[in-house]
């Protein structure tokens, strides 16, 4: 395969390939910060998040017509929604009270159902996070800051008797743009 080294014939034992690289995998990866309402989101609430997803880039393509044929040019770009999903721990740390809080922090929910619904200012809700991805030792290989972070979508899942799996929260965290350092 051009540009990846598979094995290296000439120093290994009785022809034998060898694997050179390793591939980063899809469960070395953590968030150092995730900001939530003027703070960071606690650790323990951290630990417990199952599966992320990594910033995903998409531009529009306006495109020039010209006789026949077609050309495109890159446009406005955006950042899609990161999705989250954490396991539903019901001690400590209690993580449906924590996606609470969050998305609290984003649109005040009052008891009395829907009359005091007060959207928080951007400066109070929009965080910055950080994840990063780490190889077998633990090293740094890539870090990504998501800037202006905060929770679009809160889903807490559907209960059922017949069902005795554990219970996951999903979150759609949105966020205005991402780098790479």
């Amino acid at each position: 395969m051009p540009g990846f080294k598979i094995c290296d014939y000439g120093n290994n034992l009785n022809g034998a390939p060898i694997n050179t690289y390793e591939t980063r995998r899809k469960h070395r990866w953590y968030f150092e910060t995730l900001g939530r309402n003027g703070t960071n989101m606690p650790s323990n609430v951290l630990l417990v998040l199952q599966k992320a997803t990594r910033p995903n880039f998409v531009a529009e393509e306006p495109v020039m017509h010209h006789n026949q044929e077609e050309v495109y040019f890159a446009g406005k770009h955006k950042w899609d929604p990161c999705k989250l999903s954490w396991y539903d721990v019901e001690q400590n740390p209690d993580v449906s009270g924590e996606m609470w809080t969050w998305l609290n922090g984003v649109i005040e929910i009052g008891k009395d159902f829907g009359t005091n619904l007060n959207v928080n200012t951007p400066q109070e809700y929009k965080k910055n996070a950080v994840l990063k991805m780490i190889d077998g030792q633990g090293t740094k290989t890539e870090t990504w800051h998501m800037c202006g972070c905060w929770p679009k979508e809160v889903n807490w899942q559907e209960l059922d008797y017949s069902n005795t799996e554990i219970m996951l929260i999903d979150v759609t965290m949105r966020f205005d743009r991402a780098y790479r350092e």
